[in-house]
């Protein structure tokens, strides 16, 4: 059953295309303890039906192509990344929105775009797994030379997983690694074990370096 699991979770990744990634956090990124975190996540739909059709946040992200269920919801050019975290950040746009929805930037590299992303802020950051939960990180490499990061996670964390995964069933959780998200899939059915694989286009120094980070 655990390598059912894996393989649903790897499947649903596999979609995700993470080519490079830019680990510095972002100083408008979100920011919580521990370099890796878990988090809950809002809809591309669930944001833009709070706002007005006139909205300047529709000036400053491109939504073209994107699934109005996932969290990913679109992008920003480098020029305008400025401008919109101090929009997102007014009072005029934050009364809009739920109080725990935050805006933050994806990892993957999409040229001259930054991916963005609704996550839920937490308000009770022990029923999610975090950095001290992981036990184990690993590499594996399928027949197609595509690598995927492994992560098992402590009896506590295992616990956590199956919880958070149980309650999101249909809906994205976002991974972020120091503020950034790594990855989002969308979970279909609640996952024990304690495992979770992450998966994409990565080069065989890019998932080592993901690992590293990981581990410390």
């Amino acid at each position: 059953m655990k390598t059912v699991k894996y393989i649903i979770l790897g499947v649903i990744l596999s979609s995700l295309v993470i080519s490079s990634f830019s680990f510095s956090p972002s100083g408008k990124s979100f920011s919580q303890e521990g370099r890796v975190s878990f988090c809950e996540t809002y809809t591309q739909q669930e944001l833009t039906s709070n706002l007005d059709p006139d909205e300047r946040f529709f000036t400053l992200v491109q939504m073209e192509n994107t699934d109005p269920e996932s969290s990913r919801i679109g992008t920003c050019k480098e020029d305008d990344l400025n401008t919109l975290w101090n929009y997102v950040k007014s009072e005029t746009f934050r009364t809009k929105l739920p109080e725990d929805l935050l805006i933050v930037a994806g990892a993957e590299n999409s040229g001259p775009e930054t991916p963005l992303y609704a996550i839920r802020k937490s308000a009770s950051k022990n029923l999610f797994p975090s950095q001290k939960d992981i036990e184990e990180v690993g590499i594996k490499q399928d027949s197609q030379a595509n690598y995927a990061l492994l992560i098992s996670f402590s009896r506590s964390g295992a616990e956590k997983w199956a919880t958070i995964t149980k309650k999101n069933r249909g809906r994205d959780i976002a991974i972020l690694l120091d503020g950034r998200v790594i990855a989002a899939p969308r979970v279909t059915e609640e996952i024990k074990g304690g495992k979770c694989s992450i998966s994409g286009s990565y080069t065989e120094a890019e998932i080592k370096q993901l690992k590293a980070k990981l581990e410390n």
